[in-house]
């Protein structure tokens, strides 16, 4: 084998490596948004309530829901999506209601 066979096998290899490498983080951060969409506060649309997508699978956590014309108050949700009241205008985690974290999916708080 030549030297120039040699270097454009060697360069040929190498441009391979570097477009697999730029391409995995750019496929992976490119779903990661797609599962991370429906996280959180969802208006309602169409007929359907708003609620909350909660995604983190292994806790419950404290959600502070606003509502117009009643007062807001604090929800307990556990992984999935939690329907919200049909005067909810907006919902969202809040770490600083008893530390964030909750035991009973559903309990409520001022």
């Amino acid at each position: 084998m030549t030297f120039r066979a040699s270097v454009g096998l060697a360069t040929v290899a190498l441009a391979g490596a570097l477009a697999c490498s730029a391409v995995a983080p750019v496929t992976a951060t490119a779903a990661a948004p797609a599962k991370l969409a429906g996280c959180g506060w969802n208006e309602s649309r169409g007929g359907e309530r708003a609620y909350y997508e909660h995604c983190a699978t292994n806790t419950n956590v404290w959600i502070q829901v606003k509502r117009w014309p009643r007062s807001n108050y604090h929800r307990c949700v556990g992984p999935g999506r939690t329907n919200l009241d049909y005067d909810a205008t907006g919902a969202w985690y809040d770490s600083n209601y008893q530390g964030g974290l909750c035991s009973h999916p559903g309990d409520t708080g001022p």
